[in-house]
């Protein structure tokens, strides 16, 4: 389900990167890196990541990684001795069992990911899980959130997220697509369980209409503006400016029970 098209083969870009890094204005509250995955760039990487320290001080980073490469006790070491400082990896976590979370991903990387956890929570780095909510996940929604409190009360932040509907999504449509008013009392468990032992959680990429109003303070206005739109049937809704609104994927694959309020 993963958005990103696969490449076979990509030319170096870290050079490129690196002067986009010496354009960027020094007021940036935010930057993602992302990729493919980043952290395979291994020395390159950390060459970024100290550019981003040295030329942009104030700003933000996001590094959204499948954080296999932090399996490695001495890559996380590196790391971390950049001291960037204000950095977090953003991290999925599909499932609380393995097969579930590596039929996800297709590739047994589970057992990876929770070692990767636990060494950057050794060096005391910002961790941030985030949950693609599908139909092969979304029924043990609760029970990923006892097992995310359980074995990572650490994190700083944990963002359930709505599924964007392009490349591998759409590809595998039939098999990965739910309502997501269908799942949302067992969102709604998850939220309020994480919510009630204090640790810090959010919604991504869902619409006010299709939650339940308690949790309308969880929701975030995440998708990035380029691609962020709005059906023709929410312009006269009265919450609209508060409502994340949709990918612009979502004109296919949307909730059927999407409707303004007035």
């Amino acid at each position: 389900m993963c958005p990103q098209p696969k490449v076979k083969h990509e030319n170096d870009m870290t050079p490129l990167n690196i002067k986009l890094i010496s354009l960027i204005n020094k007021k940036t509250k935010q930057l993602a890196i992302t990729g493919g995955e980043p952290t395979l760039l291994e020395d390159k990487f950390f060459q970024i990541i100290s550019e981003c320290k040295h030329k942009l001080p104030e700003t933000h980073i996001d590094i959204l990684s499948n954080e296999i490469k932090f399996k490695d006790i001495n890559f996380t070491k590196e790391f971390a001795l950049l001291q960037h400082p204000d950095i977090l990896v953003a991290i999925p976590l599909y499932s609380d069992t393995d097969t579930e979370h590596n039929n996800i991903v297709q590739a047994k990387g589970f057992y990876d990911t929770i070692e990767g956890l636990y060494n950057l929570a050794l060096f005391q780095q910002k961790i941030e899980i985030r949950v693609v909510i599908n139909n092969l996940n979304y029924k043990r929604l609760p029970k990923l959130a006892e097992f995310i409190y359980h074995n990572f009360p650490f994190v700083y932040h944990i963002a359930l997220m709505g599924m964007e509907t392009i490349n591998l999504a759409k590809k595998n449509i039939d098999t990965v697509w739910v309502d997501p008013y269908d799942y949302r009392d067992k969102l709604r468990k998850a939220v309020i369980y994480l919510n009630q032992r204090d640790m810090n959680v959010s919604i991504y990429n869902h619409q006010l209409c299709i939650l339940p109003k308690d949790l309308w303070d969880y929701s975030q206005k995440s998708i990035s503006t380029w691609k962020n739109i709005y059906l023709d049937k929410c312009i006269t809704c009265q919450e609209k400016d508060n409502c994340g609104g949709f990918f612009e994927s979502s004109l296919t694959f949307h909730s059927k029970y999407i409707q303004p309020f007035s």
